[in-house]
């Protein structure tokens, strides 16, 4: 996948206007779960609030990603 098309995907679920939404509720349940569990769950808890922040950064750099500057001749 060229660096154009990971830009024009990232564009297009950014675009989408639920989400930003889905996803903060995602963290915010994910980070609540955190917060009030057990031994046993809180690793799980925290893999997935981790997961999220790693897609919207993953998401950023794919948009702030630019077209390669060709070589001077």
């Amino acid at each position: 996948m060229t660096p154009e098309e990971r830009r024009s995907l990232a564009e297009q679920i950014s675009a989408n206007p639920l989400f930003n939404e889905i996803l903060a509720d995602m963290e915010r349940s994910a980070i609540e779960r955190l917060i009030y569990a057990d031994d046993d769950t809180r690793h799980t808890a925290q893999l997935r609030v981790q997961a999220i922040r790693h897609f919207r950064a993953d998401l950023g750099a794919a948009l702030s990603t630019r077209a390669p500057k060709s070589a001077p001749a």
